[in-house]
């Protein structure tokens, strides 16, 4: 039967918008979005638009296309009123939205690729020390470019800022305006601070790190006197999580599927292999591979991932193939997120584990030091990717003897010893 509803450009019955099929609606709202006066595509945005036209679902990239400022900026790089460049966008307010459209505009190759955050760190404290006083602004930007900056451009140069950082930064910004202000509120300066004034304000004001940070600073710099800064009370330890705990959690996520398939991958590796969510989600697809048995390089040997766990993560790998945004562009992340170019975030992924009340970084000290009380630190380091100190530090904590470790290969009784225990605890085997 000939179809009812049918696309007037090109007759396809698929993802239907309007008249038209969502291909064909994508291809003319790009042509009157992209398109410079000729009538023909920027070729500063071609690119994008070989991009965008490989979206899975066209009408999606349709509704983008008509939000604000998304489709008046581009018109306007479209148009040569525009330069295509990341300075336009630093120009507009900040928003995700905004932050979005970078992130697209790099993954599509229009744009070079940068650090988002890192930048947006440096425009919204542009932004915020202009807004403070004069001294006070005069002060707070010495320290955020020649301090922090410096310092976290260091770290950027390796891994990218995350959203936790850039909040714990922005948070920094602030409570050091907060103490300038103090300081004006009560007649002192930086150069007449004294250790009265000091004890003073930390004694009414809590989780001043950032205070201390800037005082250190200061006092290195000439900026005030010689002051002590009260240490931070250490925190109290909190109770080890035992092994069975451990195992009991791993095995509700293998079985729950109301949490996303992606956290629980994320999760079962917090668990058994002592991994931190943010190293987890910047996992890449090449990082797995799968043949007689499926490995994944955490560390700088692979392991061989358990039955249970690779049953999973081949499920999740099935899953990407369709879940995809958009067909090319971007790093081959092993959790991507939303925002194209970037993977899932970590507080995300936090977020789907709570019900299990999976804290991470409680779970991963107890997790190695069940794992070097297993086998020797130096294999832990090796094959989870952590430091070889750090599993040095847990193994002197746990008061492993691994030392011994040629001599108990040596010993058949001490190897038949260990066989039996094993084969008692089939979780000691795993």
């Amino acid at each position: 039967m000939p179809p009812r509803f049918a696309c007037i450009t090109c007759g396809s019955e698929e993802q239907l918008t309007g008249s038209q099929c969502g291909t064909c609606r994508l291809t003319e709202r790009l042509r009157d979005v992209l398109a410079e006066k000729t009538g023909g595509i920027h070729p500063g945005l071609a690119t994008l638009y070989d991009h965008l036209l490989t979206a899975r679902d066209p009408r999606a990239a349709v509704r983008w296309l008509r939000k604000e400022p998304v489709r008046a900026t581009l018109r306007g790089m479209a148009a040569g009123e525009l330069p295509i460049r990341h300075f336009t966008l630093d120009a507009l307010p900040p928003s995700p939205r905004v932050r979005y459209l970078r992130h697209m505009l790099i993954s599509a190759g229009t744009l070079p690729a940068i650090d988002v955050l890192l930048n947006d760190l440096e425009n919204h404290a542009t932004s915020f020390i202009a807004g403070l006083p004069k001294e006070h602004g005069a002060v707070t930007a010495q320290y955020f470019h020649w301090e922090l900056l410096r310092k976290i451009r260091q770290r950027s140069a390796n891994r990218a800022m995350t959203p936790s950082s850039y909040s714990i930064r922005s948070t920094e910004l602030r409570k050091i305006a907060h103490f300038l202000a103090w300081l004006d509120a009560n007649g002192l300066s930086m150069p007449s601070l004294d250790q009265t004034s000091v004890d003073r304000f930390f004694a009414h004001h809590h989780s001043q790190v950032a205070v201390g940070t800037f005082l250190n600073w200061a006092i290195r710099q000439g900026l005030t006197s010689p002051v002590k800064i009260p240490g931070r009370k250490p925190a109290r330890p909190r109770p080890p999580v035992s092994d069975d705990i451990i195992w009991d959690k791993v095995d509700q996520l293998v079985d729950d599927e109301s949490v996303p398939l992606g956290s629980r991958v994320i999760g079962i590796l917090v668990l058994v292999f002592a991994q931190r969510i943010s190293d987890c989600v910047r996992l890449c697809r090449s990082d797995v591979t799968d043949g007689e048995a499926m490995r994944i390089a955490l560390g700088r040997t692979p392991l061989t991932l358990p039955s249970p766990i690779a049953v999973l993560l081949r499920r999740h790998l099935e899953e990407l193939i369709t879940r995809r945004p958009y067909v090319a562009g971007g790093p081959d992340w092993l959790f991507p997120g939303a925002t194209p170019h970037h993977h899932v975030s970590e507080a995300s992924v936090a977020l789907h584990l709570a019900p299990h009340k999976i804290h991470a970084r409680q779970i991963q000290q107890a997790r190695i030091d069940h794992l070097v009380r297993t086998v020797p630190a130096s294999i832990v380091a090796d094959t989870l990717g952590i430091n070889i100190h750090t599993a040095v530090k847990h193994a002197a904590r746990t008061n492993s003897r691994w030392g011994d470790y040629p001599e108990l290969r040596a010993s058949p009784q001490e190897s038949s010893t260990r066989a039996k225990v094993t084969s008692r605890n089939p979780r000691e085997s795993q």
